[in-house]
């Protein structure tokens, strides 16, 4: 697929059909992330993923759907707190595989007298691009799911993740179900967005 048509094509999908990924194809995948620009050219990365569906299975247990009262969505946010709120935990649950990016804290992210805290962090969100546009070109359905509240201790504690590994978010594969939902986009464009040489 050519690079501007993947561009295009990404979108987060939540519902997956019941399918395995071949393993050349996910070793795709994570090879294209692990080409991102890192901070330092440290690399600071260790990619926990998840093939086994009993494995998954228990992930999704420590994901908590968010409650949603919208019945009727009037702006594209409000179209996807409606998909994507319920389905927080039956989206890893449905997945066929599940990439954990964890990296090196060696920096606090509250640090902000250089912003270092926030090199690892950024890196580790470049990284998780490059997976999301390598699984679009793979013709794969994609999504993050950000953890929240108890969900990283609970996650480190199933995984058996050693101190001082600070994760992001949780990438999640899979092909995508022929009824997956898709919320409207955001009309972004370099016409309405791009401001140039001054705001």
């Amino acid at each position: 697929m050519e690079f501007y048509e993947v561009v295009n094509r990404r979108r987060s999908i939540r519902q997956f059909e019941e399918r395995e990924i071949p393993r050349e194809v996910l070793e795709r995948i994570l090879d294209a992330g692990l080409k991102a620009p890192s901070s330092n050219h440290q690399r600071r990365w260790e990619l926990v993923t998840l093939t086994d569906k009993a494995m998954i299975k228990e992930l999704a247990k420590l994901i908590r759907p968010y409650p949603c009262r919208i019945q009727e969505p009037k702006t594209p946010q409000q179209e996807m707190f409606k998909i994507a709120y319920p389905r927080q935990s039956s989206m890893v649950e449905e997945s066929a595989c599940v990439i954990l990016p964890y990296f090196k804290q060696k920096y606090p992210m509250t640090e902000d007298k250089n912003g270092y805290g926030l090199m690892d962090y950024g890196a580790t969100w470049a990284l998780v691009e490059n997976i999301l546009l390598a699984a679009t070109a793979e013709e794969l359905g994609s999504v993050v799911h950000i953890p929240v509240k108890k969900e990283p201790e609970k996650i480190k504690e199933l995984l058996h993740i050693p101190d001082g590994w600070y994760l992001p978010t949780l990438v999640i594969l899979g092909y995508a179900s022929p009824d997956a939902k898709v919320p409207s986009q955001v009309n972004a464009t370099v016409e309405n967005k791009v401001r140039w040489n001054q705001w």
